[in-house]
């Protein structure tokens, strides 16, 4: 009695060959849709910001937490209200700057108070700032209660400064805390790949990092440098020859600034 022997024919193993093919090009055309689609939620968000911003300044007469005390009071927004930092510089002084003096008094410093006054005139989504008026922050403090998450990267949040420029810019940037009262005023991490910082700049600035509107910044380590970002180098894993490094570009060595439009 003869016996067949079983077995895939080639015809059979092209056939699995090319369904492989088609899974393993599904699931990388599904990354770059989702990688896409963060890019293109990041950009919506400045965008957004940056309306609720110009609209807060055509009703208000000035910038959203750069208000001065009196006149932010007039209007029933927030305002420092605890006696040593009331009216002191970058706390509500109205010069058109949105500034921090650092220090574990942040918590009463112009670019917190920048998204309470937005959040508190509805201009944006979300509720933000709610514990601004304590004297000093005592308990444990998540970032998210005080400034709103990026769209896009690992742990990234949207800081707004003036960071020394005389301009005022958006901030993606990935700020942790070291302990009560030192709310983004401890370390930060870059919470963006070359690839995505390249993409942001590409679809909204001159693509390129060190010039431009959208301008990329070495955001790890002291969070002193709010008051002196620097720019990213070759070091960094960022930008390479004055470009992105896009190859491979795959770990956070990014940060991004934006400025106000």
């Amino acid at each position: 009695m003869n016996k067949r022997k079983s077995g895939f024919t080639l015809i059979e193993l092209s056939i699995v060959l090319v369904i492989i093919g088609l899974i393993i090009g599904g699931i990388l055309v599904g990354r770059d849709l989702i990688n896409s689609s963060g890019v293109r939620a990041q950009i919506s968000q400045i965008e957004k910001f940056n309306a609720a911003v110009n609209t807060f300044r055509s009703k208000y007469g000035g910038l959203p937490g750069d208000l001065k005390y009196t006149e932010a009071q007039g209007f029933g927004l927030y305002y420092i209200t605890y006696g040593p930092y009331v009216g002191l510089a970058a706390r509500g002084d109205g010069n058109g700057l949105i500034q921090n003096r650092g220090g574990s008094v942040y918590f009463f410093d112009e670019p917190l108070i920048f998204w309470r006054h937005l959040s508190d005139s509805k201009m944006i989504e979300g509720a933000y700032g709610g514990k601004l008026n304590t004297a000093a922050e005592t308990t444990t403090t998540i970032v998210g209660d005080y400034m709103p998450p990026s769209k896009i990267g690992t742990n990234g949040s949207i800081e707004v400064n003036s960071v020394g420029t005389g301009t005022n810019y958006f901030l993606l940037v990935s700020p942790t805390i070291t302990g009560a009262g030192n709310c983004c005023n401890g370390t930060s991490l870059n919470p963006l790949t070359a690839i995505e910082a390249y993409q942001i700049d590409n679809k909204t600035d001159d693509g390129l990092p060190g010039s431009g509107g959208v301008f990329a910044i070495n955001g790890a380590g002291d969070l002193s440098l709010y008051t002196t970002w620097k720019t990213v180098s070759a070091v960094s894993g960022c930008v390479s020859s004055g470009v992105y490094a896009l190859n491979p570009g795959t770990t956070q060595d990014c940060s991004l600034r934006f400025k106000f439009q």
